[in-house]
């Protein structure tokens, strides 16, 4: 009994030390949430108008297209943009800023001539069309720019100007593609729509940072770029892939269950997705910008508050989940009624998938592993959850699942590796603590015995 009273008692005098500045970072959490809250919400009455636009086959293509933007994006700046908060001096900060702009320009154009003699060979496998390569290019271009422009945000802690642009691409996204769906409901409207909601979302960002970019070009030289290159080269040689391969353990479903089960059941897949993404990109995304920015301070300047930051933020992302599981049971009624009946099966998919979400939205929240240096450990998890759902499409191939079994599996794979990806930072932050306390502290001297 006592020994709880003082747990309870330790629990009141961290929250009561830390009040003021865990309340800052909820602060900034809900500056983040409330404007992309609204986005979100916009954009969510606009999905049961899409989805009587566009039927489950668009959308299925659609989420394969989707995939090889979200597959590609690493290359396109080669992570360099997560480095934009590390740099001491502005100075630097903007040539860095600069050093992003160039790489961009560069690998796009590389990319999209490599789609085009590879369009052929996607033509037998995927479907992709040569106006899909070009689009695929666009999409990738504006997205690119956009990751840039709120990494730079981010660096100056200017979090009420990241929720106006996400606020804006999540407006824009919604907006654009239902305009384009009443005018040719396919695919490729629904891929043009995301880039043009993209491209809004930049020019937002661009704007409020716009007088930072020109003194960053002014006397910037080709050897200082690759200085720059050089001194951040784990961001293009570690990040770049350990992200790559992050892309496709998400995305690979999108990518093989059109082979496994056609277009109109990775279309249904993909609804669930996007529904439960909702709250993901609405909650978990404001904490792991307020997160990043706050981590990469307080690694140097307060470990420990780092750890209280990391098991407060953990707790409530996943009571904020819970009310999410009554799409366990009714799931499908649910979807049938507010998108239509053609997609109750997203609704019991979107049951499962649930799980694995209620997980990993602190896991991800909170994952600030290229922060402490450790994009080593990043890449080994990315390569593990690789692994995870690799193996579960091969068993349901294998073993001959339905659709419903295949997502099951899926579900499982995520929750591991969720699991994991949570442990891991919870070391790094530990690992920092423990060097940052004075040996003094870690060996403190016995009292001598009396006599």
């Amino acid at each position: 009994m006592n020994r709880e009273t003082d747990r309870t008692a330790r629990v009141r005098g961290i929250v009561r030390r830390n009040g003021a500045f865990i309340g800052h970072a909820v602060a900034d959490v809900i500056s983040i949430s409330g404007a992309v809250g609204l986005g979100q919400l916009l954009a969510f009455m606009a999905a049961p108008l899409l989805t009587r636009l566009y039927s489950p086959e668009s959308l299925g293509h659609f989420a394969l297209l989707n995939a090889l933007v979200n597959i590609l994006l690493p290359l396109v700046v080669l992570r360099l943009n997560m480095a934009l908060p590390l740099p001491q001096q502005d100075a630097v900060a903007r040539e860095l800023l600069v050093l992003c702009l160039a790489v961009v320009a560069v690998s796009v154009p590389t990319l999209t001539l490599l789609g085009t003699l590879a369009q052929p060979v996607l033509a037998g496998w995927m479907d992709v069309s040569a106006a899909d390569v070009w689009l695929l290019a666009a999409a990738l271009t504006v997205t690119g720019l956009h990751e840039t422009a709120l990494s730079w945000l981010v660096r100056h802690r200017a979090f009420a100007q990241v929720a106006g642009v996400r606020f804006v691409t999540l407006l824009g996204v919604a907006g654009c593609q239902t305009a384009f769906g009443l005018l040719h409901p396919h695919a490729s409207s629904l891929l043009l729509g995301y880039a043009a909601g993209y491209a809004l979302g930049f020019l937002r960002g661009l704007w409020s940072f716009r007088r930072d970019v020109l003194p960053g070009f002014r006397g910037v030289t080709l050897d200082r770029l690759r200085r720059l290159a050089v001194e951040y080269y784990r961001f293009p040689l570690i990040s770049t892939p350990s992200s790559m391969v992050s892309a496709v353990s998400s995305q690979i479903p999108s990518l093989v269950l059109p082979s496994l089960y056609g277009l109109a059941v990775t279309g249904q897949w993909s609804l669930a997705q996007r529904v439960l993404w909702q709250p993901a990109s609405l909650v978990g995304q404001a904490v792991n910008h307020v997160f990043w920015g706050n981590a990469a301070r307080l690694q140097t300047e307060d470990p420990k508050r780092l750890w209280q930051l990391f098991l407060c933020l953990n707790a409530g992302l996943f009571a904020l989940m819970t009310p999410g599981l009554v799409l366990v049971w009714f799931g499908g009624e649910l979807f049938g009624l507010v998108f239509g009946a053609n997609w109750e099966q997203a609704g019991t998919f979107a049951g499962v998938i649930l799980l694995s979400h209620v997980v990993g939205l602190g896991a991800h929240g909170t994952e600030s592993l290229h922060i402490y240096r450790l994009n080593h450990w990043m890449a080994g998890w990315e390569a593990a959850r690789l692994l995870l759902v690799t193996g579960a499409l091969a068993a349901a191939w294998r073993l001959e699942l339905s659709a419903l079994g295949c997502v099951a599996g899926l579900t499982l794979a995520q929750v591991v590796a969720n699991v994991g990806l949570f442990t891991l930072n919870a070391v790094a932050i530990r690992r920092i603590r423990a060097r940052a306390e004075p040996a003094g502290a870690r060996t403190a001297p016995q009292p001598s015995p009396t006599r």
